[in-house]
């Protein structure tokens, strides 16, 4: 008897063919259908076809993706010699749409259909496996409509607004998507908040003192006449007022307070946290670490994987795995070091079912890794393993002690506050290192007198919101429920492909046509997919597919209906003969903005360029670094001054590449014209560095 298993992934086949005898194992090399993109012919339109790839009953047309005819004869072939086939695709919506298209292949190729089984495995591990394979049952059909709900919603949103966009601002490629436009919209709005905050001064005042042999420092945070909720010093006058009155009096402690603090070790990771956690620890990208997580869940050389499937929003671990984790915790670290912990989803309509990411067995250490993974998998398997134990280890718990430094114990005294931390038990720290720092302070009593040694004003300000991290916006997009675990990587893939935004030291920043796209969208579609609340029920409505709760048909024809209405309002307003979305003026009066948006082609950068001197900053006079802020733009002012400085506009613009819709910079000198790369004006570090220093060669080459 020999068994046919077919997978989505080439190095997954090859696993899975060590692990299983007398099987044959083929992939399909990812999806190997798609919808069809051709024109519809007039009987399509006339037959009420929404879009190409979607028919009147809101029905998918798949075709063949291009250079899968040999991976599809091959299946065929071996379907017809194999006595049992399993389905092995992974266990989430693609992989189940993969294993139906599959499935529909072998059955119209004259399988018959009780030879086919869909095996569904969380692990490719050997037990986990063959275990799959003998509880094998049938495609979840619910699950598939889910997976065709969600790309026919995709080609709607996609194929209808894009295209209207592009008309909309004379521009293209553009593209809008229900995931990847809210989620836009996330980042400029918060543009928004930064450029609206005015930052307002403060100043701190701190003090070294000196008891018992032994210096500290402090902080103050009252003065006479004024409670601690009111105080603040606003300005250098009233700082040195207060500096000169504290320089006039005695110190002594006021109190001394001792507190123990646990901290709680956080839950095994779900798709979400391990892209939040490997930006932060390691600055990975969403996308590297799901590429890397891909790798170790395969297996690496063909061994069995390493960890258990990576596309998941449930942080349970099972109770074998929880075994184990016990075993190695009380073996390695002694009984007191671990602690029983049950873990549930936070966030809603989570797939209990599915495990966290933990590895497959707790018995490889990462020690024993390092010698069979490359650096960036043995970083993440690190990661994940000392996560998965230390999710079963006790709280740490730190010893707080606080003095009070005060010139008189009634309300009228100046007040100093000092803090110390210090490790009593690590408890899960053992595992999961922090950036915390612990030290003591003087063993001091009440009433013991102090020597004030120093004192130091510091001007401060008032900070706004900062910008979304990749980790930061990942977890605001889980929190309102915009996307799926398996699209945060790619969705924040496509909007900095597209240069709607710029990562820039491991900050999202909104671009000008991320402005221009994101405010456009916001304007005809607030009441649709750019409301988070609409976007958050389709996503709640697609579970409800896959559930078997809700209809596919009626939810996509509905969603489709609601775009009528804005598309129709906005073709009408781009067809208007006086329409000129590049008049900034008109076009930030038009949707309502209360700033003037930027230009978002031939956008005038303040690198200005001569044979002088290779590139200047129009605003500071000296050679553009590394160092100057990104993705600035010129004035009209500025462009005016330096058109009539220098006989001619040399400044560097930015430009849109119609092919690909990539930016780069472009100037002329004279006759002559120079390129540069975006990263000149649009980065920072490293990678902008050169790429100015190209551009300054490419100029004095004109010399």
């Amino acid at each position: 008897m020999t068994n046919l298993v077919i997978v989505e992934s080439p190095t997954k086949a090859k696993t899975l063919t060590k692990i299983l005898d007398n099987t044959k194992v083929l992939s399909t090399k990812g999806h190997f259908l798609e919808l069809n993109d051709k024109w519809l012919t007039r009987e399509q339109r006339e037959e009420g076809w929404p879009v190409q790839g979607v028919d009147h009953n809101f029905n998918p047309d798949w075709k063949y993706k291009s250079g899968t005819s040999s991976i599809i004869k091959d299946i065929k072939s071996a379907a017809k010699k194999a006595d049992k086939i399993f389905i092995a695709t992974d266990p989430d919506r693609e992989g189940e749409g993969i294993g139906y298209h599959v499935q529909e292949l072998l059955l119209e190729s004259g399988v018959p259909e009780k030879k086919i089984k869909r095996s569904t495995f969380h692990e490719i591990t050997e037990i986990a496996v063959k275990k799959s394979m003998e509880n094998a049952e049938s495609i979840n059909m619910p699950m598939v409509d889910a997976f065709i709900a969600r790309r026919i919603l995709d080609r709607i949103a996609g194929f209808i607004v894009s295209k209207k966009l592009n008309s909309f601002l004379r521009l293209s490629p553009l593209s809008a998507g229900r995931v990847q436009s809210p989620t836009l919209k996330l980042v400029t709005d918060r543009e928004d908040e930064i450029n609206a905050f005015v930052p307002e001064e403060f100043w701190n005042i701190s003090a070294s003192f000196y008891a018992k042999s032994k210096k500290f420092d402090a902080q103050l945070f009252k003065i006479p006449g004024i409670s601690e909720k009111d105080f603040k010093i606003n300005n250098s006058d009233e700082a040195l007022e207060i500096e000169n009155k504290i320089k006039t009096v005695k110190f002594s402690i006021e109190s001394r307070k001792v507190t123990k603090r646990s901290s709680k070790p956080s839950a095994p990771y779900t798709t979400s946290t391990l892209q939040q956690d490997s930006s932060n620890r390691l600055s990975m990208s969403p996308s590297r670490t799901m590429s890397i997580a891909q790798e170790l869940f395969e297996g690496v050389d063909g061994q069995e994987g390493l960890i258990t499937y990576m596309r998941t929003d449930s942080p349970t671990l099972s109770n074998e795995a929880m075994k184990d984790i016990q075993k190695n915790i009380i073996n390695s670290y002694g009984k007191n070091y671990f602690e029983k912990r049950i873990y549930s989803a936070k966030v809603a309509n989570a797939q209990e079912a599915h495990e966290a990411i933990r590895p497959t067995s707790i018995s490889r250490t990462p020690d024993s890794m390092k010698n069979t993974l490359n650096e960036n998998q043995f970083k993440l398997y690190q990661l994940i393993w000392n996560r998965t134990v230390a999710s079963q280890m006790p709280n740490s718990i730190t010893e707080k002690t606080t003095l009070i430094t005060s010139s008189s114990k009634n309300e009228d005294g100046f007040k100093f506050k000092s803090e110390a931390d210090k490790l009593v038990f690590d408890g899960y720290k053992k595992l999961i290192k922090s950036n915390e720092k612990y030290f003591e302070l003087p063993d001091l009593n009440e009433n013991e007198k102090v020597e004030l040694v120093d004192l130091e004003k510091e001007q401060r300000f008032t900070r706004g919101p900062g910008r979304y991290s990749q980790a930061s916006l990942i977890k605001k997009m889980e929190e309102i429920g915009i996307g799926r675990p398996s699209t945060y990587a790619s969705t924040i893939s496509l909007l900095t492909n597209r240069t709607y935004v710029f990562s820039i030291n491991r900050a999202v920043w909104g671009s000008p046509l991320g402005y221009a796209v994101s405010n456009s969208l916001n304007y005809y579609f607030l009441n649709n997919f750019m409301d988070f609340n609409f976007t958050k029920k389709m996503e709640d409505d697609l579970d409800k597919i896959s559930n078997g709760q809700l209809n596919r048909q009626k939810f996509t024809k509905d969603f489709y209906e609601s775009l009528l209405d804005p598309v129709e309002k906005m073709v009408k307003d781009s067809n208007e003969k006086d329409w000129d979305p590049y008049n900034r003026k008109a076009l930030s009066n038009f949707l309502g903005l209360t700033t003037e948006m930027l230009p978002y082609n031939l956008i005038p950068t303040t690198i200005l360029c001569s044979k002088e001197k290779p590139a200047i900053n129009i605003r500071t006079g000296e050679e553009f670094t590394e160092n100057d802020p990104p993705l600035e733009v010129a004035t009209e002012k500025e462009i005016i001054r330096e058109t009539d400085k220098n006989n001619g506009d040399f400044l560097m613009r930015a430009i849109r590449n119609k092919k690909d819709g990539k930016y780069f910079l472009a100037s002329k000198i004279g006759e002559n014209s120079i390129y540069a790369d975006i990263s000149a004006w649009a980065g920072r570090g490293r990678k902008r560095e050169y790429a100015l220093d190209k551009l300054k060669e490419s100029i004095n080459d004109l010399s």
